[in-house]
């Protein structure tokens, strides 16, 4: 059974990126980030992860649902916190081994507390997402370093017209 980590996004934004005044472009790209350290950070620890943004101010009749980087993004409809979307997700979701709820709002710590719901302030998951990144680096260094035994086991398996391709390659790929 997987872990579910839940992320309020907005939360972390504005407490992550001390964001208090920002415009709307910076607003997207924020959320864009955050989204991209998201999909590393489920990839890298095999759960599945859900980040709920607040469009309570927004026109949206009904929640909006979106699948970006294998993240699953949703929009609270108008008049419709994400604290709101967050505390049903809890209660509906119990498929999962574990839940966790990033937030750092106190409300929010004190509703989804419940068996096998967990909180975490957005500074601890802050360090959770570098630790990962830096798994993931060297990760990709320890394969670079390993990159040359590699790449003489998939040459020998190859015929002399695919040797010759691979070998310039290699070379152009050291320059």
């Amino acid at each position: 059974m997987k872990d579910l980590v839940i992320v309020d996004g907005y939360n972390f934004i504005f407490n992550y990126f001390s964001a208090k005044k920002i415009s709307s472009s910076d607003l997207l790209y924020l959320r864009e980030k955050l989204i991209s350290d998201l999909a590393e950070y489920k990839h890298w620890n095999k759960c599945d992860l859900l980040v709920i943004f607040d469009a309570k101010s927004s026109d949206n009749m009904v929640r909006n649902y979106q699948k970006v980087d294998d993240i699953e993004v949703v929009y609270s409809r108008s008049g419709e916190t994400a604290d709101t979307v967050i505390e049903e997700l809890v209660c509906n979701r119990q498929e999962y081994r574990r839940i966790f709820v990033v937030t750092s709002d106190y409300m929010q710590q004190k509703v989804v507390f419940k068996r096998n719901v967990y909180r975490k302030s957005i500074r601890e998951f802050v360090l959770e997402i570098n630790r990962s990144k830096r798994n993931i680096s060297e990760k990709i260094d320890d394969s670079k370093k390993s990159g040359g035994k590699l790449f003489y086991l998939l040459e020998n398996r190859l015929d002399r017209k695919s040797k010759k391709k691979f070998s310039d390659f290699r070379r152009f790929g050291k320059k």
